[in-house]
């Protein structure tokens, strides 16, 4: 990796965890050169513009959760509950607020983004349909699910929707509390629609996984 690469690198991971932790519009950009040992002439030429940087954070942040969470997620388990476990407990470890980085939540950053970001609130669209369809097709490779392609995608948008809400409220409270009820909803939810002959979620078994990261959610 050349010199130029790994400050280019530096610049968009130091700015990605400033932007979550003090907010964009409070992170100036001579706080980012600093935190990132980076030099004006440095950060100039890769990025003219602090929206510039924005939308380079953005896009690192959805190839993490492409990789980190989803390809992990479905490495993880074969079945949409220890899917959904594995994503809930990522977003719940990187929001932690013991855990230092840029968490993968979107909401909170993108409540900053005006209508003037168009660039940065089409790539937070982008990434949070990549997170809905990925989450449509797990419904759907599910053996004992009924709904159809509409109620799939419906589902699925109330699954991101929940994640991403209970990241954004956890990060408020400075508590990792509201993934716990995330957790058991969705766990309540998935019972009934994929196996809607148990009506009872503690009826349903445990995902299953050969990653650290995929453990039942009940037992958090």
């Amino acid at each position: 990796m050349g010199r130029q690469t790994q400050t280019r690198e530096r610049l968009v991971q130091t700015a990605a965890e400033l932007f979550w932790s003090r907010g964009y519009a409070q992170t100036g950009v001579s706080s980012i050169m600093k935190h990132a040992r980076a030099t004006s002439g440095s950060f100039y030429h890769f990025f003219p513009t602090k929206d510039d940087l924005l939308l380079a954070v953005l896009e690192a942040a959805g190839e993490q959760l492409e990789t980190e969470v989803l390809d992990r997620a479905e490495s993880a388990s074969p079945d949409l509950a220890g899917r959904i476990a594995v994503v809930i407990r990522v977003y719940r470890e990187r929001t932690s607020p013991t855990t230092p980085g840029f968490g993968f939540p979107i909401g909170r950053l993108v409540g900053e983004l005006g209508p003037d970001h168009i660039a940065a609130r089409r790539r937070v669209d982008e990434t949070l349909e990549n997170l809905v369809s990925r989450v449509a097709g797990w419904l759907a490779e599910s053996s004992g699910s009924r709904l159809n392609e509409t109620d799939r995608r419906k589902f699925a948008e109330f699954v991101v929707s929940a994640i991403e809400g209970a990241a954004v409220v956890a990060s408020a409270r400075g508590s990792t509390e509201p993934f716990e009820a995330c957790a058991s909803q969705l766990d309540l939810h998935i019972g009934l629609l994929v196996d809607g002959a148990l009506g009872r979620a503690d009826e349903v078994p445990p995902p299953t996984t050969s990653s650290d990261l995929a453990g039942d959610w009940k037992a958090w």
